[in-house]
């Protein structure tokens, strides 16, 4: 049976968190603790606890025993996280939605480790404005949609950001949903993916300065029948965005011999992961 070493990383979607798994080499982590969540502004948190070590594939990574996790607003004391089991997985589940421009700390304590925890924040979205969106459709063999916007970091700090472009599918007698893109970056070398392949989300190369306005835009090969559009932006605290952006490159290089080791951003004293914070809004592009 074939072994591998790795521990468990948690990427985004950019509407719904979930677990993923890359392969690591990591002999002297093993059984270190791992600490995981990703936290959206509003939403009640869902907190992975796990060791690291070597697993059989197919196999699910161990939960410790006894393990208790507790979660601190601006460093006031809220609630013990109650465990549930989610899609054959245990999390740690709040009861209260995190909000904008508060400190989230999240400890997480089991026999024989010492104390875990991580922190950060969660981003105000209402920081960022979104104008001149537009989609162009063409039949060239370059692109069949781009979409161009700017953007404007009203806030008194640089930003990170992370995009998505989404469609509305209609499907008869079933309720809408929005459908991410394949998109690529348009003659911007800020955009990490400039000259790969097609992706589902693009992050800024670097933060946008406090204050600045930016062009944007972005291409995709397909045009879907809906013309109901969405700009999607994700604003990322700089703990969040060094994470989700690592686990991205490991992606990438995860089956290429020939790519640097990628380590993967974490902020959790005393064990891996990450406790990171970002908030998302959605901007509609107007029908012509």
């Amino acid at each position: 049976m074939k072994t591998i070493n790795f521990f468990p990383i948690l990427a985004m979607s950019l509407l719904t968190s979930c677990e993923k798994k890359l392969t690591i080499d990591l002999p002297s982590d093993a059984d270190r603790p791992v600490l995981n969540v990703l936290m959206s502004e509003n939403m009640p948190l869902k907190v992975r606890f796990t060791l690291s070590g070597r697993l059989a594939e197919g196999q699910s990574f161990k939960d410790p025993e006894h393990a208790e996790t507790k979660l601190y607003e601006n460093d006031v004391f809220k609630e013990s996280l109650k465990p549930q089991t989610i899609d054959g997985k245990k999390y740690y589940v709040s009861t209260i939605g995190v909000l904008k421009d508060k400190k989230y700390r999240i400890t997480a304590a089991a026999p024989g480790f010492n104390l875990v925890e991580g922190s950060d924040i969660i981003p105000d979205i209402t920081t960022i404005d979104i104008n001149n969106q537009a989609v162009i459709e063409s039949n060239s063999d370059d692109y069949k949609l781009k979409f161009n916007f700017l953007l404007k970091n009203n806030s008194k700090e640089k930003q990170y950001y992370r995009f998505r472009i989404l469609y509305e599918e209609n499907n008869s007698g079933k309720p809408s949903k929005k459908i991410p893109f394949y998109i690529r970056p348009v003659n911007n070398t800020d955009i990490f993916g400039s000259g790969n392949s097609d992706k589902k989300s693009l992050f800024v190369e670097k933060a946008q300065p406090a204050g600045e306005t930016k062009f944007y835009a972005f291409s995709t090969d397909y045009k879907p029948a809906s013309k109901n559009m969405y700009i999607e932006v994700t604003l990322l605290t700089e703990t969040s965005y060094k994470y989700l952006k690592s686990v991205s490159k490991a992606d990438d290089s995860e089956d290429n011999p020939f790519s640097e080791k990628v380590i993967i951003h974490s902020n959790i004293q005393n064990g891996l992961g990450i406790v990171g914070g970002l908030a998302y809004k959605e901007f509609a592009i107007p029908n012509e």
